[in-house]
């Protein structure tokens, strides 16, 4: 799971967390003032009454005292959870829909991913690139710049049960297939592809694959 989707999923869980702290200590203030029963009462009904019809319901049954200034006790956080809640409803739709289909980041060392999977994990550091993938079909493609020494060193670890799964290596014209279904450990020297030192890029691609896991290594 990436970032980007780790990140969205905590905010659209503390929204939520925050707009229901926010509206039921709202809800609570404002009874005391505009309401003849028990403010408790109104914030239980609020919080626990499907489809926000409790709210719906304290404003036309409870605020029975229309003469009687409303309090703006957290009316201003109140909006601004309602809006992080808002967003957060947007980033986890972003999430579910990052989650089924792939994902897309983009930076230096750019990467785009797309397809279908049931669980896909992927990690980089320190020149090296991890992906394990329980079943899915797609591509998973990063780009990284490589020297001379990088481009000798590199090398690829990769299993998997089932299902095809290649390597292309792609640069300016220049592009390379190659097959690292079921077992394969090779270095790959990148100079006997044709490929020169700078930018290249990598992509993984899933044709049924079933519990892979695969390691591209360029380290020196």
């Amino acid at each position: 799971m990436t970032t980007l989707v780790i990140v969205s999923i905590a905010v659209f869980v503390l929204s939520i967390i925050g707009f229901l702290t926010f509206l039921a200590l709202w809800t609570y203030k404002d009874a005391q003032v505009k309401s003849e029963h028990p403010p408790v009462l109104w914030v239980l009904a609020v919080l626990f009454v499907p489809n926000m019809l409790g709210i719906l319901i304290y404003f036309l049954v409870g605020r029975t005292k229309k003469d009687v200034p409303a309090p703006g006790t957290y009316k201003k956080a109140l909006i601004a959870s309602l809006v992080t809640f808002v967003i957060g409803i947007i980033l986890f739709v972003i999430a579910v829909v990052m989650a089924a289909t792939g994902d897309m980041n983009f930076g230096n060392n750019a990467t785009w991913n797309s397809g279908v999977w049931s669980v896909r994990t992927t990690n980089y550091r320190n020149n090296q690139w991890t992906e394990t993938v329980r079943s899915g079909r797609g591509n998973s493609r990063r780009t990284h710049t490589l020297d001379a020494q990088q481009m000798s060193a590199f090398h690829v670890e990769s299993v998997n049960e089932s299902g095809n799964l290649y390597l292309l290596l792609e640069q300016g014209n220049n592009s390379s297939r190659i097959d690292i279904s079921g077992d394969f450990y090779s270095g790959i020297n990148l100079h006997d592809h044709g490929f020169t030192p700078g930018r290249i890029r990598m992509t993984l691609q899933y044709e049924r694959v079933y519990r892979s896991h695969t390691v591209i290594r360029w380290r020196v």
